[in-house]
């Protein structure tokens, strides 16, 4: 492991002194906006999505301003190359087909489109934003609220093949579908206790996450959606602000991805996230075909829940820690799943999964004493002004834990290959 390291930093030293060498302060190459130094580090990538934050003012920033498209372009490969809002500032977003470990790869950064089977479309409509990639609906993300709908979800999902990746009800009825838990609404982010407030269930008394601001960008490798939202108690009196960034890559249906960056601001005073299983800072209640247990009725055959430790069913992975969990089975004629990735430099990285063998799957870092035992208390407390990051991924792909390589998808998330930008 030391060997490696001193050879991924060896490899970026050489790179920045390369980079020196060859763009002396003062410009680039006529036509060129930029050069692009990647470095795969010690694994192997497969459409592996890659962001870089951009200097304010830089010429890659004021062609995307003006709506140029932008290429980079190896020995190798062209790739199409976007340039995206952020909280803060503007990223420059690509992905990689493929790299093996430790290769690096130098990409000239110029104006142009490069050819794309999966651009995103974002389509927006009343109070929703529908998601297109290449010429196949992915999904669509509905931000108004009411009393049985009470936060924003992404509702239908749809996964390889066209499959339908999440339950129906209550959005849609089908047939063998279960239809408990009507507050499980297919893609979402809700918590059953802040300041006392129920923000999961759907009680008399609980509370609403209102999108009161919204933008969007579609792309050729990305899509991404900024929401503002005021998580409110029941009459709208506001508990906290959240920053929500929402990136879904333009990759094929054997393997979409939706990113989640949200950012919690106790605005109001503390935040008190009270100590409950009822919960997830990003929940799925999968088909019902996938379940684990199938009742009377419903499908000869369940999923199969695995976590990034090896623990396999929900009597062992209910509850527990690990940097991803993942739920596959059967879907229509195929097998298909979805993963929940934590990322490590999360607040409470590992999560705690709340992942039940009738469909329902959370990533919930607050309620141990379910998870553990009484004597653990998962309370967290946001003080007043401060703010908490949080970042998810939901990998939705072809295939079991195995086939669809989770473990390396996870690497692409929680340690993205090196990049320098000149």
């Amino acid at each position: 492991m030391v060997r490696k390291a001193f050879r991924a930093g060896l490899m970026i030293s050489m790179i920045a002194a390369f980079l020196g060498m060859a763009y002396p302060m003062g410009g680039f190459a006529i036509g060129e906006k930029g050069e692009l130094f990647v470095s795969a580090g010690p694994v192997a990538r497969d459409l592996c999505p890659v962001t870089v934050l951009l200097p304010g003012g830089s010429e890659l920033e004021k062609s995307a301003v003006a709506g140029h498209p932008l290429r980079a372009v190896s020995e190798k490969e062209t790739l199409p190359v976007a340039v995206l809002p952020a909280a803060a500032g503007m990223e420059l977003a690509f992905i990689i087909k493929h790299m093996d470990a430790w290769e690096t790869r130098s990409y000239q950064i110029m104006e142009g489109a490069a050819a794309t089977d999966f651009p995103v479309q974002l389509e927006p409509l009343e109070g929703r934003i529908v998601v297109t990639i290449g010429d196949m609906p992915f999904t669509t993300y509905d931000y108004t609220t009411h009393p049985k709908k009470p936060w924003p979800v992404f509702y239908p999902v749809f996964g390889p093949q066209g499959v339908r990746m999440t339950r129906g009800f209550p959005m849609e009825k089908f047939d063998k579908e279960s239809e408990d838990h009507p507050h499980h609404q297919s893609l979402w982010v809700a918590h059953g206790s802040i300041n006392g407030v129920d923000l999961w269930s759907l009680s008399e008394n609980h509370g609403y996450t209102q999108q009161r601001e919204e933008a969007g960008k579609a792309s050729p490798v990305a899509g991404r959606i900024l929401a503002k939202n005021d998580w409110t108690d029941k009459d709208g009196k506001k508990l906290f602000e959240e920053s929500r960034v929402i990136t879904i890559w333009g990759t094929p249906d054997t393997a979409r991805m939706i990113d989640f960056d949200m950012t919690f601001t106790a605005t109001e005073g503390d935040v008190t996230f009270g100590d409950t299983k009822e919960g997830g800072l990003v929940s799925l209640r999968v088909a019902t075909s996938l379940q684990e247990t199938q009742r009377p009725g419903q499908y000869e055959k369940g999923g199969v829940i695995t976590n990034a430790h090896g623990l396999i069913g929900s009597k062992q992975a209910w509850g527990k820690a690990a940097p991803w969990c993942d739920y596959s089975g059967p879907v229509g004629e195929i097998t298909a799943g979805l993963t929940i990735m934590d990322h490590p430099q999360n607040p409470f990285y590992p999560t705690n999964y709340h992942v039940r063998d009738y469909g329902l799957f959370t990533a919930n870092p607050f309620g141990l004493s379910d998870f553990i035992d009484k004597s653990q208390d998962g309370t967290r407390i946001l003080k007043t002004g401060e703010s908490w990051r949080l970042r998810y991924r939901v990998f939705i792909h072809a295939g079991d834990v195995k086939e669809a390589r989770v473990a390396e998808q996870y690497a692409n998330f929680a340690d993205m290959p090196k990049v320098i930008l000149r």
